[in-house]
């Protein structure tokens, strides 16, 4: 070999060799930078929204609570843990936006902050309504209805038939994703008293039982079951505060350590009482006492409030969820039956709190109490950390004049002592100019509170505007306020969840700046944190080519199904695209009733346009146009509708001539010149429609 192709092949080695060094390096500063971003990604979640296409970002619509997409909704239900994910089922009436016939609605989450929708997963029947519930895990299958591979989750729940109320079962063998309903349902009727509701069931491993508390007007019953099927009475409670007027529903018992010592456990009840709680209307209350597989005993005759705002209500804890041994974690409706009903949000009616951390825990007094602190997971939402210590507040000096924003998560900590010359302190949050939120601290009265009498809109209810306040005595000479305020709510833990309160607040969008205040005189801000929360929804479900869209009338939002109108009478909505000639295509769900369809060659008002739509109570396929407002059908066919099932349609146009398809098949040709071209969109009639996979191709 010559000299030369030595050298060359030394060079072309070497050449090799740099090469390879360069990609090992630039792969590590490649693999590091997609870390550094995956983890900003897993981290730092941009505190607005980062789409634009209106979905959950109406006005007063929560960011980081949980809301139905659509319609109305109240109780939480069959809150239950498996296989890595946390159900949420509640009391859903998915065809308006007040209180009417009870389904079950259904979401899941893998961190109790971030939820999935599904779709409805309990429907009335011949039985009735379905009302509150629970869900269990039948991990021995002492139900029967799947085997110990594969244990069902079993649903226990009350229907309501014309007041009647009974308790029927159904389970699922597919974690939670279908249910079927037992064939002896019900399998507990004829209670001779009304409102006899809202079983609670749990396993009872000391008694090798099933356990149930049911409300009963005014008293808790318990029942025993080895097989979920067939109960059998074993106690009552009766609280001492309890009346012939009072209600109960939702009632659930839970033990828990004191202190976290798992050697000296006690027994929680829970319920919650339709009307006369601590803030008006309706609100929840615990006991604390033994539990001895049939009779609660409570310590003390005395019930506590869970919160003492107007707006927790009907509260309930995970079942078989991680840590159940150390604390529960519990979630509950943020509304008021005063005024629920009347709220004025748009398309959806009501939200649900925070999920909560309970733990019971001896006060300084001796006395046990349980203890509400917002649960770790949420810590995922802050942004834009702003932190202050050792501040002198006083009047007019607001440290927070550059803090606005309609999420934000406040943690305080006051010293309260001899110096403490300020007669009250605290916040005023969603302000501006005469409309805010007070959240505050009274050092005279020794209680805490929040001050709604400005904060927006109360004009659905004469007794909206109150302040609601609760007992709470400097711990250590330190008042502590840890608040999360969401577009319509704000949620006040005092000295680290000692008392809570919960308000639903409506200020107008612009109401966004925060003020830190002390009233007649100073007080010391020992620390505080402000962080900005991140909405918890990402971009709209809704597959469509049409974009922009602009709704005319009714109620209409996008969800897991797709497009959702809603309205008694004729509701449009209508997208940006014009066109003359085109395929027009999408998938329609009718809801309960009515008609939903496709709108085309609409002007912008759809005063003028073409409907093809679908037809349950008539069961046709109908084509009708609009000119100047006024409705002419211009042709019909009829076609077999069922609620059960969603049905594809198809209008195509050339010029004149129309066409109608459904599910492929060609039901209406029409001639008609009354309209060229013009816009496309969507209608609904007399009930609820969804559209889904909307398409839109020109024809040239």
């Amino acid at each position: 070999m010559t000299k030369k192709r030595k050298l060359l092949i030394f060079v072309i080695t070497l050449c090799i060799f740099i090469a390879g060094l360069c990609t090992i390096y630039f792969y590590k500063k490649e693999k590091q930078a997609s870390n550094q971003q995956y983890g900003n990604k897993q981290t730092q979640i941009p505190a607005s929204k980062g789409d634009t296409d209106g979905y959950y970002n109406e006005t007063y619509r929560p960011q980081f609570h949980y809301t139905p997409e659509a319609n109305w909704m109240n109780d939480p239900n069959g809150t239950v843990y498996y296989k890595g994910k946390y159900h949420l089922f509640y009391q859903y009436y998915p065809y308006s936006t007040q209180w009417g016939p009870m389904h079950w609605g259904h979401a899941v989450s893998k961190d109790l902050v971030h939820w999935e929708h599904l779709p409805v997963a309990l429907a009335p029947d011949s039985n009735g309504q379905i009302f509150s519930g629970s869900i269990v895990v039948d991990y021995h299958n002492t139900s029967g209805f799947g085997d110990e591979n594969n244990p069902p989750l079993v649903a226990i729940y009350t229907q309501n038939n014309n007041g009647q109320q009974n308790q029927s079962i159904a389970y699922s063998l597919d974690e939670g994703n279908t249910w079927t309903k037992y064939e002896g349902n019900p399998i507990m009727k004829d209670f001779p008293k009304p409102d006899w509701r809202d079983p609670k069931v749990f396993w009872h491993e000391e008694t090798n039982s099933w356990i149930m508390p049911l409300a009963a007007k005014d008293q808790i019953i318990f029942y025993t079951s080895s097989n979920l099927k067939d109960w059998t009475f074993a106690s009552e409670f009766k609280p001492q505060n309890a009346t012939d007027q009072t209600l109960f529903e939702c009632p659930e018992i839970f033990s828990l350590p004191v202190d976290g010592n798992k050697n000296n456990n006690k027994w929680v009840l829970t319920t919650s009482l339709g009307d006369g709680a601590i803030a008006g209307g309706s609100g929840m209350e615990y006991y604390i006492g033994s539990f001895d597989g049939k009779t609660f005993t409570p310590d003390t005759p005395d019930a506590h409030w869970l919160d003492y705002g107007p707006d927790f209500y009907a509260g309930v804890t995970w079942e078989n969820a991680p840590n159940n041994d150390e604390y529960r974690t519990m979630i509950a409706w943020m509304s008021n039956w005063k005024y629920a009903n009347n709220t004025p949000t748009s398309t959806w009616r009501s939200a649900n709190t925070i999920p909560r951390k309970l733990e019971l825990k001896t006060l300084d007094t001796g006395e046990v109490r349980l203890i509400e602190t917002p649960i770790s997971q949420l810590e995922v939402l802050r942004n834009n950390l702003k932190s202050y210590n050792q501040q002198t507040i006083k009047e007019q000096n607001n440290l927070l004049s550059d803090i606005h924003g309609d999420t934000i998560e406040l943690v305080a900590d006051f010293k309260v002592n001899d110096t403490t010359s300020a007669s009250a302190f605290g916040f005023k949050v969603r302000k501006e100019n005469d409309q805010f939120t007070t959240i505050g601290y009274n050092k005279n009265s020794q209680t805490i509170y929040i001050d709604r009498t400005h904060s927006g809109d109360a004009g659905f209810y004469d007794q909206f505007a109150k302040i609601h306040e609760a007992p709470l005595t400097p711990a250590n000479g330190h008042i502590k306020m840890h608040i999360f305020i969401d577009r319509s709510s704000v949620e006040l833990f005092g000295n680290n969840g000692q008392i809570s309160i919960t308000d639903q607040i409506f200020p107008d969008p612009s109401s966004n700046a925060v003020e830190l205040f002390a009233n007649d005189g100073a007080v010391t801000l020992d620390s505080l944190q402000v962080y900005s929360l991140s909405d918890i929804w990402g971009k709209s479900p809704l597959h469509s080519d049409i974009t922009d869209w602009h709704n005319i009338n009714g109620l209409w939002a996008d969800t897991y199904a797709g497009k959702q109108g809603s309205d008694m009478g004729d509701a449009f909505t209508l997208g940006k695209q014009a066109s003359k000639d085109f395929h027009y295509e999408a998938d329609i769900k009718i809801g309960n009733q009515g008609a939903g369809g496709l709108v085309f060659r609409s002007d912008e008002n759809a005063s003028n346009a073409y409907i093809a739509n679908i037809d349950v109570n008539g069961q046709i396929v109908k084509l009708w146009k609009r000119i100047n407002g006024q409705a002419t059908i211009l042709s019909t066919a009829p076609y077999h509708i069922d609620l059960e099932n969603g049905y594809h349609m198809k209008v195509e146009t050339r010029g004149k001539q129309i066409r109608v398809y459904v599910n492929n098949e060609l039901l209406i040709t029409k001639q008609d010149d009354s309209l060229a071209s013009g816009k496309v969109g969507l209608n609904v009639w007399n009930g609820t429609t969804s559209f889904q996979n909307i398409k839109l191709k020109n024809i040239d």
